[in-house]
């Protein structure tokens, strides 16, 4: 019982090296062999962006911006403003919570930059909102 649990894992280690794909690198360090799997992860945003970079920025991007929101335009879009400019934001209700909306009061949103297609404008889908 005990060659075919030894046999079985060897098996295993065997096959695991052989199928190793893309980000899957083997090492042979002497008699050891080791799997190192490598994956991208996306870096956490600290940095303030302004509403002027947006466009200058990726899709699906994570941004963290500081303004107002200056207008409630209706089906979870808003209008955000920072000393830069404006652009829509969309915030699900879920997001908001209980929280209300005053436009003098200076929010800070998390969130992802999508976009337009065809001559849409940018919009950013909200993941996080904060009063500072």
């Amino acid at each position: 019982m005990k060659k075919i649990y030894t046999l079985a894992l060897l098996s295993a280690f065997v096959a695991g090296n052989a199928i190793a794909g893309p980000g899957m690198h083997n090492n042979h360090n002497n008699d050891m062999n080791t799997v190192t799997i490598t994956t991208m992860v996306e870096p956490v945003v600290d940095a303030i962006v302004t509403v002027e970079q947006i466009p200058m920025m990726r899709d699906n991007q994570n941004v963290v911006m500081t303004g107002y929101i200056v207008e409630n335009l209706g089906d979870e879009m808003y209008v955000f403003q920072d000393s830069t400019g404006a652009i829509n934001v969309e915030i699900e209700p879920v997001i908001l919570g209980e929280m209300v909306i005053v436009p003098n009061t200076k929010m800070k949103i998390k969130g992802e930059i999508d976009k337009g297609q065809n001559g849409e404008p940018d919009v950013i889908e909200v993941d996080y909102i904060t009063t500072m």
